[in-house]
C-alpha cells in the first residue's frame, strides 16, 4: 500500500485492510471482497485502510516477546499520524466497548492479555474473540428444493454477489407461503453463470420477482459467505 511509503524505518506489521463504511461509520467486509475481485482500480474503488493490531518487527529489533502492552505503546510511536493507516484503539473497560460495539451493528471486539507476548495461530488463551451476530437485508433470488417443499433460501448481497444459503428461521408455515410464491413468481433465468459450486447438485426454484430479507450471521468468511445465518424476517411472509 503507497501509505505504508509514510514509514520511516522498516516494521514487521499485523493488521487487516478495512472499507469504513461512510454512513455506517464501520468496517463493511463485502466492500473490500469487491475491491479484490476488480480486475483494475477505478477512480470510483472503495477506499481502503490499514488497519494495524501489533508490531512485531521494529527496525532490528524484534518485539514478539515483549508485553502486548508495550508493543502497542511502540506502535503509536511509530505509525501514528501515518495517512492510510490506523492503529487499533487499547480500551481497558471491555463492558463498554462490547456495549458499543453492539449499538453500532460492529462485528465484535477483540481481547488481549496485557502481558501476552505475540503468538501466531489461535491455539492459545491469551487473545480472544467476542463475535456480536451482525443483521443486514439480503434478496433471496431463488428457494432450494427438496422433496417438494423449500428447504433453504439462496441469497445475493446488493452487488448480486452470492453470498450463501439460509435456512435457519424457516418454519413450517413460511415453507408452505414460500412453496406457493415460488409456483406464482417462477423464472427459468438464473442469476449467475455459471453457478456457485454450492448450489450445483441442488434443484433451485428461480424468482422472478426476489424477497428481501432480514439475516443475522456471525462473520463473513474469507470468500465473501455468511457464517452461520439465520433468517429473521420475510419480505411479505
Amino acid at each position: 500500500m503507497a501509505s505504508l511509503s509514510g514509514l520511516k524505518q522498516q516494521l514487521l506489521l499485523d493488521g487487516e485492510v478495512v472499507y469504513f463504511h461512510p454512513e455506517l461509520g464501520r468496517p463493511v467486509f463485502q466492500k473490500v471482497l469487491q475491491r479484490e475481485r476488480s480486475r483494475s482500480v477505478s477512480a470510483n474503488a472503495p477506499r481502503l485502510t490499514y488497519v494495524v493490531f501489533d508490531i512485531l518487527v521494529d527496525g532490528d529489533r524484534d518485539m514478539r516477546k515483549l508485553p502486548y502492552i508495550e508493543r502497542h505503546h511502540r506502535l503509536k510511536e511509530v505509525a501514528a499520524n501515518v495517512p492510510g493507516l490506523l492503529i487499533a484503539d487499547l480500551f481497558l473497560d471491555g463492558e463498554a466497548l462490547w456495549d458499543w460495539a453492539e449499538e453500532r451493528g460492529w462485528e465484535g471486539i477483540v481481547m488481549k492479555r496485557l502481558a501476552s507476548p505475540y503468538r501466531e495461530g489461535k491455539k492459545h488463551r491469551d487473545w480472544y474473540k467476542k463475535k456480536i451476530a451482525i443483521q443486514m437485508e439480503a434478496t433471496a433470488v431463488a428457494f432450494i428444493i427438496r422433496e417438494g417443499r423449500v428447504a433453504s433460501l439462496v441469497l445475493s448481497d446488493e452487488e448480486r454477489n452470492y453470498i450463501g444459503r439460509a435456512s435457519l428461521g424457516l418454519n413450517e408455515r413460511n415453507k408452505r407461503l414460500l412453496l406457493q410464491y415460488a409456483g406464482d413468481h417462477h423464472t427459468d433465468n438464473a442469476v449467475w453463470h455459471p453457478l456457485h459450486s454450492d448450489l450445483r447438485k441442488e434443484r433451485l426454484a428461480w424468482l422472478s420477482e426476489p424477497l428481501k430479507v432480514q439475516v443475522t450471521f456471525l462473520e463473513w468468511s474469507q470468500d465473501g459467505m455468511m457464517r452461520h445465518p439465520k433468517l429473521v424476517s420475510i419480505e411479505g411472509v
